[in-house]
């Protein structure tokens, strides 16, 4: 053994990294051993940190190890620059893609939190905030028999239905539709059940939420919104219905939700 030189074991563990990484960066020649003993032994030299560092910092930012060979082959400022400037887009687009996700998770989060909260309860009154939608499928366009495929997990929670008197039509959440569905008070109701979304079990509910409003003094709008998802497992999936309260009691709601059934 030189003197001052280190054995793959004692230099894997200065460097923080696993013996089996400075085998593999061997073999694929990425990372040589300053020398070999004619009995196959690797030693390393403490002045390889620095190289070692810099594969290892490259590669925590994804680099894949071909390009870094390739760089460490030529040594090239220029080149790193374009290495650097490659990765840091990627990672740009990464980022973009998880806030993406973050941004579904919370929204199908929020979404189930509030059938948990609420489902086969009743008539509740809760605060809704202001939503803009877009027509997604005209009444006429159901009458005809024509479907629409909507992928519950991405579209579900943004994907409802309008029924205003006999006039209907399914809609989904765009920040910037034409069609405002106001900020307020609305009367809701939320339940599971079996099938699809029939004009039945429509007008049943749209009535019991009429008679609940009338038993607190309380004024609905014609419009109701229903929606609802395919995310449960079980057989029978979560849906709800709301209808805003156009006409205030003369008492105040502090809290602004409260149990009217």
């Amino acid at each position: 053994m030189r003197e001052g030189y280190l054995r793959t074991a004692a230099f894997a563990a200065l460097a923080g990294v696993n013996k089996k990484t400075l085998h593999y960066y061997d073999e694929i020649g990425l990372f040589h051993p300053a020398y070999v003993n004619d009995k196959g032994y690797r030693f390393y030299s403490p002045f390889q940190l620095d190289r070692l560092a810099l594969i290892i910092t490259l590669r925590d930012l994804g680099v894949p190890l071909q390009v870094i060979r390739e760089y460490l082959g030529e040594g090239n400022l220029n080149r790193l620059d374009e290495i650097l400037t490659r990765q840091r887009e990627e990672l740009d687009r990464r980022m973009s893609q998880l806030a993406s996700r973050r941004a579904l998770l919370a929204s199908i989060q929020d979404t189930n939190r509030d059938f948990l909260a609420w489902c086969d309860r009743g008539p509740q009154r809760l605060y809704r905030e202001e939503e803009r939608v877009a027509v997604l499928m005209t009444g006429e366009e159901m009458d005809q028999g024509r479907g629409v495929i909507v992928n519950y997990l991405t579209d579900g929670p943004s994907t409802g239905l309008c029924a205003e008197g006999q006039n209907r039509f399914l809609y989904q959440k765009q920040k910037d539709g034409p069609i405002v569905f106001p900020a307020g008070d609305y009367l809701c109701m939320y339940e599971t059940a079996a099938g699809p979304v029939c004009w039945e079990w429509l007008d049943s509910r749209r009535s019991q939420l009429r008679r609940a409003a009338a038993a607190q003094g309380w004024q609905l709008e014609d419009r109701a919104l229903v929606e609802f998802d395919d995310l449960s497992a079980a057989q029978e999936a979560p849906r709800s219905i709301r209808m805003r309260i156009c006409e205030e009691n003369s008492s105040e709601i502090d809290d602004r939700s409260k149990n009217v059934s």
